[in-house]
């Protein structure tokens, strides 16, 4: 009988504990349910300060072909020159450009029957390094129901895909037949005013005269989404997203595939 008495609390304990348990996924399945399926949390990063670009000092190991055998710094810079724009993994970025290049030996090494030498410098290297939870802004040059894409600095392409743009803020608005006509019209029509207008030379009377692309008047359909079916708004307006066809958004993640990096992003 003792040890009988001394069990009940152990069982009413555990079957307490099973009873939260199911509670608990109980209420986690209403929560679910009663949640819209569009609106899932959106797993931002840590947020990072600072710049996307950087500057360091490294040691490179440039490979001489004979034919510098006489002039090592032309092979110097061709092989620096050949990093330029291309992500390389010893410095963890982009190479935008280097300078105060600086032999780090007087002699070139040569392997077994290889005519080809092999010489350590140093370099100051600018990188373009970006990393998850960086604020970086971008110009928009396309957009569709899947994703937003753009442009960095005319250069890098950043994506931005719909399971990472808030759904209870912005929504996708599908342009009307006469919205994707006016969007086609207005740079064409502009160009062929220009020409009847002032003739064919006109463009380069205006390059001569110290004129630049700026001085063109600007087409209100110049947003990067001109051809496009539709736009990302603000949520109940009609306002695209962005400003003046650029857009800020977080780094989520950074893909490099053989040389090229790009970001992935997501909007707050």
């Amino acid at each position: 009988m003792g040890e009988k008495r001394k069990s009940q609390p152990k069982e009413e304990s555990t079957k307490k504990a099973r009873s939260q348990k199911q509670s608990s996924k109980d209420s986690a399945g209403k929560e679910a349910a009663t949640t819209e399926p569009g609106l899932s949390v959106i797993p931002y990063p840590k947020p990072v300060g600072g710049s996307s670009f950087t500057e360091c000092t490294a040691k490179v190991t440039v490979t001489l072909a004979p034919v510098y055998s006489r002039d090592h710094w032309a092979g110097i810079h061709e092989a620096l020159n050949n990093m330029l724009l291309h992500y390389v993994p010893q410095v963890r970025g982009v190479v935008l450009a280097y300078s105060k290049v600086k032999l780090r030996s007087d002699t070139a090494l040569m392997f077994f029957d290889s005519p080809y030498g092999q010489l350590e410098v140093s370099a100051r290297l600018l990188l373009w390094r970006p990393i998850a939870g960086m604020a970086l802004k971008g110009q928009i040059n396309v957009q569709s129901p899947d994703h937003i894409g753009m442009l960095l600095w005319d250069t890098f392409n950043a994506s931005i895909p719909a399971s990472l743009i808030p759904k209870g803020k912005y929504e996708w608005r599908p342009f009307n037949d006469d919205e994707i006509a006016a969007r086609a019209l207005p740079s064409t029509n502009q160009s062929e005013a220009m020409g009847d207008e002032n003739g064919d030379d006109a463009g380069v009377a205006m390059m001569a005269q110290g004129g630049s692309d700026a001085d063109v008047p600007a087409s209100p359909y110049t947003s990067g989404n001109r051809y496009g079916s539709g736009e990302w708004v603000i949520k109940g307006t009609s306002q695209c997203v962005g400003s003046e066809g650029s857009l800020e958004f977080v780094v989520v993640d950074v893909v490099r595939a053989n040389e090229v990096l790009s970001v992935t992003g997501a909007l707050h």
